[in-house]
């Protein structure tokens, strides 16, 4: 799939909705492949009608969202083709964005 991006002069990815399996990275450090890792928080067709707060407004939620994101970051630090760092898709915004920040 990376040959046939760079034939096609596509340079950069973005890794939907979680990270990947490490080769991928590796891959994409060898073939100059730039990457948006993205962190594995997803909170899509959450339903704010109901009595419970979106998560990213939840405090009992903080923990986990870093977890994740610290775990992300950890693993993928050394490569070379990561631009930036996505904090989540489609997962809102909230004081416990502004913590993982």
């Amino acid at each position: 799939d990376l040959v046939l991006m760079k034939q096609n002069n596509i340079n950069a990815v973005r890794n939907s909705h979680y990270p990947q399996h490490t080769r991928w990275y590796e891959l994409c450090d060898l073939f100059g492949m730039y990457m948006i890792d993205e962190a594995n928080i997803e909170t899509h067709g959450f339903d704010v009608s109901k009595s419970v707060k979106h998560p990213t407004l939840e405090p009992m939620w903080a923990y986990h969202m870093l977890d994740r994101v610290i775990g992300m970051v950890e693993r993928d630090k050394n490569h070379a083709c990561i631009i930036l760092w996505s904090l989540g898709n489609e997962s809102g915004y909230g004081p416990n964005h502004s913590a993982l920040a």
